[in-house]
């Protein structure tokens, strides 16, 4: 391992594998760092849509050891578990995984790359120098490099360590539960079927967020997800939830335990954060809130986040002043993600999302426009309407 990398990125989900890739391609030497040994275990319900892959198309290479089967559109179901409606797609509309091998996957492309891996080890310190920036681990080792990439989380110690931000507001997350149940896969064909749709359940039990329920090839995930902050408890709500999907036939009736997981997300959280640039030291993924802020995936845009910031970094090595140089990722994201992390139309006027979450039930051309803005991010514009149809 060389005395200074280039690039130091620090966590290795799909955002910070990313960024390792991309710029090893260019030349750069970097060095990955996780608190975790791959593959590992990450809350999520672990849904990639097709145009991560479109995007990326290296991921095609290597597509069984990054996924478990495709999925072909969505089904929504109503708060009460009591109407439905479907849009449907003929090609994939993405895949399913486990993060477990996902992120695993991604990281494998990334050191075949050429970036260097460093797993198990904790960041506790990151200091900016004259020339570049100091990494400390838990163990008192240090590493310097020009750049540092917080692709840590959204619990960040890079963010935090760097002053960028400190914790997440009480309405910058919602809280998840989700469980990913092992079931043949025999089973799994004859209870859902070939051709599987995401099951999405809006607004469960009146909460501002929804519920889930992912056939991969050899699981079943159940998750839901919600913004907690009137006192509610994720734990109770999860259970009912599970009862409900047991009591309408969404789930095997005998379908077995599983150990339950629970996180947080911090859904649109990027727009809550001054800057994502300070000095040499930037952020991405989760760690800097690139998530969508009305479907909580964030795979896809922390992916997108890391191909921006490979590109700006890109820049700023050529240039005569990296730092200031940096401070262009601060626009750069917003042509590329700025209508994907947004909010649901509505915001917090849970009387206007409320309305239009019910148009989804009533009128089938609304359900169509609402499963390509679930999956893609799409605005509600022409170009979505003629997609729709």
């Amino acid at each position: 391992m060389k005395g200074q990398q280039d690039i130091i990125v620090v966590g290795a989900g799909p955002a910070g594998s990313t960024a390792a890739k991309l710029l090893a391609d260019r030349g750069y030497s970097v060095l990955v760092i996780d608190r975790s040994t791959f593959p590992r275990h990450k809350t999520c319900a672990s849904w990639i849509n097709r145009l991560a892959f479109e995007r990326f198309p290296y991921l095609m290479d290597c597509l069984p050891d990054l996924v478990e089967n495709p999925f072909y559109g969505v089904t929504f179901y109503d708060r009460e578990i009591g109407r439905e409606a479907r849009y449907r797609e003929q090609r994939p509309s993405g895949y399913l995984s486990l993060r477990s091998k996902f992120d695993a996957g991604l990281l494998r492309i990334a050191v075949v790359a050429g970036a260097e891996s460093l797993e198990g080890c904790q960041v506790v310190d990151v200091r900016e120098e004259r020339d570049g920036v100091r990494v400390r681990l838990a163990d008192g080792r240090e590493f310097a490099s020009r750049i540092v990439i917080g692709a840590d989380g959204a619990s960040s110690r890079v963010a935090v360590a760097a002053k960028l931000r400190g914790g997440w507001g009480a309405r910058d997350y919602v809280v998840c539960a989700n469980t990913d149940v092992p079931v043949p896969a025999a089973r799994i064909s004859a209870f859902y079927g070939e051709r599987i749709p995401l099951r999405v359940f809006l607004e469960y039990d009146g909460v501002q967020g929804y519920g889930w329920v992912f056939p991969k090839r050899n699981h079943i995930c159940i998750g839901i997800g919600a913004l907690l902050a009137d006192g509610r408890s994720i734990r109770p709500l999860f259970s009912r939830f599970v009862a409900d999907l047991r009591a309408h036939e969404h789930i095997p009736p005998d379908l077995a335990q599983e150990k339950i997981y629970f996180d947080i997300d911090p859904v649109g959280g990027v727009y809550r954060t001054p800057s994502l640039v300070r000095g040499r030291v930037m952020l991405i993924g989760d760690a800097a809130g690139f998530v969508s802020g009305s479907t909580g995936e964030g795979i896809y845009p922390g992916m997108i986040s890391a191909q921006v910031a490979a590109e700006v970094i890109h820049r700023a090595l050529k240039s005569a002043s990296p730092a200031p140089a940096l401070e262009r990722y601060n626009q750069a994201w917003r042509r590329e993600l700025g209508d994907y992390v947004k909010r649901l139309p509505g915001g917090q006027d849970e009387g206007k999302t409320r309305g239009r979450i019910d148009m989804i039930f009533r009128v089938p051309l609304v359900s169509r426009i609402a499963g390509r803005a679930f999956l893609y991010g799409e605005p509600a514009s022409l170009m979505t309407l003629l997609r729709a149809l």
